[in-house]
């Protein structure tokens, strides 16, 4: 196994601190005494927080575009499909979760994110959109458009919300009832019993 370079180290660290505390608690003092080294020992890999927030950010956004790509490609219409699809997608959002629960903190943060943000969170809805356009055709859905819309975008307030909304309610999102139960929801009238 190769061993993991100080960079990597850092940002992996860093991905749980900023997860279990949050962006915009934790500060680049904070990240060197987590892994007991010198402020300047982390100054040497990254200019600042702000430098591994975007380096994270980066994977994140890689990650996230892979798994649309791959989703849209793979699109049948069937739900159990589709539903299966967005796990994958609720999983990503999870493992970067202090930037799934804080998009419009990280949005008003950090200015050179916001284009890419807004692009991707675009493309996130625009394939939910057609993932519920295509499904909802399948079903033989009558004057689907507008229905397809609103259901993308409650799949997309599902997305991410849950863990935020289970967070400030002092529960842990993965101890209450699981966000594939509540995306379940919205495609119960899809799936064929």
């Amino acid at each position: 196994m190769a061993k993991m370079s100080t960079r990597e180290l850092i940002l992996d660290v860093a991905l749980v601190l900023l997860n279990e505390r949050g962006e915009s608690i934790v500060t680049s003092v904070d990240l060197a005494n987590e892994m007991n080294i010198s402020p300047g020992n982390l100054y040497y890999h990254f200019k600042g927080k702000e430098e591994v927030v975007e380096e994270l950010y980066a994977q994140f956004h890689a990650r996230v575009l892979v798994a649309l790509q791959e989703i849209a490609k793979q699109a049948s219409g069937d739900a159990k499909e589709t539903l299966a699809s967005l796990a994958v997608v609720s999983d990503i959002l999870q493992q970067f979760k202090f930037i799934s629960q804080d998009v419009r903190g990280l949005h008003e943060r950090y200015i050179s994110l916001r284009p890419s943000l807004a692009k991707l969170l675009e493309l996130l809805r625009q394939t939910l959109l057609a993932l519920v356009t295509l499904m909802m055709d399948k079903s033989k859905v009558t004057d689907s458009s507008n229905a397809a819309r609103l259901l993308a975008d409650n799949l997309m307030y599902t997305l991410l919300h849950f863990g935020g909304y289970h967070s400030l309610l002092g529960r842990d999102a993965a101890e209450s009832t699981a966000i594939e139960e509540h995306l379940y929801l919205h495609f119960l009238p899809f799936i064929e019993q």
